[in-house]
């Protein structure tokens, strides 16, 4: 939610965008044109990365006044075939798979279709599998210019969680860990389990089992999803990680507060541009060293699979990498 007594109209949200290019005075300009409600190009240039969120000190939430207006005038022109097959990828049957006593719930939403490689192995076979529409979180829906499905489903969707009786749920998906965490306070809504990151998971799952861990002594690029943009607190969590598997996380351009987005959702509206984005990021990985790059979004797996190949570069997410350090072999991708 947009908090205009937080924003003190300075233009950096705009000013630092890496998809636009505003100085001072025109981020500033165009910002005051939004809050006052006339009109702006800046709905229809912005590419719902949410990155302004994590730019403003002020904590004032300034995606989410772009989204909101790009949605009340159809600012993006999404065509209705398009958001008919993104509400379709929102679906899937709900399975709940009950695990070992102990172990805490995994929620895959209605990603696990997406991943490069099956989530299994030793170090989730023995947890409770959540997912299925009714678990989807509906934040994905900003990068279609609209806040409504997330205003309609998020009590819903933290509601269907509660109900599986589970007191600690690891979220698969970064969108779905944002909603539950960030966005469930924006709401004021009161999540009755512990939220816990996949690579909160996987960081003490690795440190559990040190004894085992082999080094994998490679050089990756990490692809950091949109969605971080809401969660930021944990990126060090992924050094942590990178450390106890033995990766080194090759210093690039574009990176952590930097990091550029997949372009996928930019591709039906924008193809020139969302390539262009695309080749920008995968060509600063290669040059920065990386023998491959990892993921922790199974879309963005989809946006850069092709370019990431083509460039020699491996794919993984971040769950194989671990899966290979505790000695597990992988599927080839694609799986």
């Amino acid at each position: 939610m947009f908090h205009e007594d937080k924003c003190d109209l300075c233009g950096d949200c705009l000013a630092e965008c890496r998809y636009i290019d505003y100085d001072r005075e025109a981020a500033i300009a165009e910002f005051s044109a939004l809050v006052e409600g006339r009109p702006t190009k800046l709905v229809k240039e912005c590419i719902t990365c949410a990155a302004c969120n994590e730019i403003c000190r002020q904590d004032a939430n300034p995606f989410d006044l772009i989204c909101r207006t790009q949605e009340e005038t159809n600012a993006l022109e999404i065509p209705e075939a398009v958001v008919h097959a993104f509400d379709s990828m929102c679906k899937g049957e709900n399975e709940i798979k009950r695990g070992a006593p102990g172990k805490p719930a995994m929620s895959s939403c209605v990603v696990g279709p997406g991943l490069p490689r099956p989530l299994e192995g030793s170090l989730f076979d023995e947890l409770t599998h959540i997912r299925g529409q009714d678990y989807f979180c509906h934040i994905g829906w900003v990068h279609l210019g609209m806040l409504s499905p997330l205003d309609k489903g998020i009590h819903s969707f933290i509601k269907n969680l509660a109900a599986t009786g589970e007191k600690e749920i690891v979220f698969l998906h970064d969108d779905c860990y944002a909603t539950v965490t960030t966005e469930a306070r924006e709401y004021g809504i009161e999540v009755p389990f512990r939220p816990i990151h996949i690579i909160e998971y996987l960081r003490d799952q690795m440190k559990a089992r040190r004894g085992e861990v082999r080094k994998l002594d490679m050089k990756i690029a990490y692809q950091r999803p949109c969605a971080s943009r809401y969660t930021p607190e944990k990126e060090p969590l992924v050094d942590e990680l990178f450390e106890l598997i033995g990766v080194e996380r090759v210093a690039r351009k574009y990176d952590r507060e930097d990091a550029l987005c997949c372009g996928l959702p930019l591709m039906f509206r924008d193809r020139v541009r969302a390539q262009e984005i695309q080749a920008r990021n995968l060509d600063d990985a290669k040059d920065a060293g990386a023998e491959a790059v990892t993921f922790l979004c199974p879309v963005c797996v989809r946006g850069l699979a092709a370019g990431t190949t083509e460039r020699g570069m491996d794919i993984y997410m971040l769950s194989d990498l671990c899966r290979l350090a505790v000695g597990e072999e992988l599927p080839v991708f694609p799986a």
